[in-house]
């Protein structure tokens, strides 16, 4: 990807999904492992860092 996602935009994408993963719904609280946010559509198929294209997930 070359390009790192700020700080804010995870917080904003991580409240957004209520720190549940938007695929599967776990609350974050109940992993041991951290999550993370994804790309929606990847960027090697035209995807890009939009909000709107970023999703929280386990």
């Amino acid at each position: 990807m070359g390009r790192k996602l700020s700080k804010a935009i995870r917080i904003k994408v991580a409240k957004r999904a209520e720190f549940k993963c938007e695929y599967c719904k776990i609350h974050e609280e109940f992993l041991f492992l951290s999550f993370e946010v994804d790309h929606v559509i990847s960027v090697k198929h035209g995807g890009g860092n939009e909000y709107e294209n970023l999703a929280y997930t386990c």
